[in-house]
């Protein structure tokens, strides 16, 4: 009984601290060796918009008043943390009062959607890191 005892004890202590191994690190780094990036890199971002916007809403909900009021040319800025297994998370628009509302609605579905990114790294380990990215569309019709 008692060997028994000791094996589970034993199986229960490595699986315990195997758990404890795979917590991450949830502070987020500033100072980074590098930082965050999209898939395919700047073009990666474009073809992910391309094939994941849809601005049409915002195209018919832009009225006369928020043309002079946004314009039809929209830059939503947006900052959110790249996890270290690349997830994006706490996502916010920054001029959300200079961009319709529908477009910042449909710059947030965007994000949401993003797949994973390569993480920040700091001393050659993935890192939780706050980025920076713009998203501009010209709501017009033509």
């Amino acid at each position: 009984m008692k060997v028994l005892f000791v094996v589970v004890f034993l199986l229960f202590s490595n699986f315990a601290w195997s758990q404890e191994s795979k917590v991450q690190d949830s502070t987020l780094v500033s100072n980074l060796d590098r930082v965050p990036l999209f898939p395919g890199g700047a073009s990666g971002w474009q073809n992910f918009l391309v094939r994941t916007m849809n601005i049409n809403e915002a195209i018919r909900e832009l009225d006369s008043a928020q043309y002079v009021d946004f314009g039809t040319r929209q830059t939503a800025i947006l900052e959110f943390t790249v996890c270290e297994d690349g997830k994006i998370c706490d996502i916010e628009i920054l001029n959300k009062n200079k961009i319709s509302p529908a477009f910042a609605k449909e710059a947030l579905r965007v994000m949401k959607r993003s797949p994973r990114w390569k993480p920040g790294q700091k001393d050659n380990q993935p890192v939780r890191a706050r980025f920076r990215q713009s998203i501009t569309a010209i709501l017009d019709e033509d």
